[in-house]
């Protein structure tokens, strides 16, 4: 199951598929705020929301699926 998250530079949203994330990590420059998500090819790609969250949300779709 994709999930659906908001990009930090754009604003836009961003599709992830949870099977291709190698990370989630608190961003340095706002931890309660932004994430950093490594992708498997490498990309990373900043979200909107605290680290914990994003990982919660990327857990239930992959159990989901």
């Amino acid at each position: 199951m994709i999930v659906q998250f908001m990009e930090r530079a754009t604003g836009t949203a961003v599709y992830i598929n949870p099977a291709y994330v190698m990370t989630v990590r608190p961003d340095p420059t706002d931890p309660d705020h932004l994430s950093d998500v490594k992708l498997r090819d490498g990309e990373s790609v900043e979200v909107m929301g605290d680290h914990r969250q994003v990982a919660e949300k990327l857990t239930r779709a992959e159990v989901a699926s």
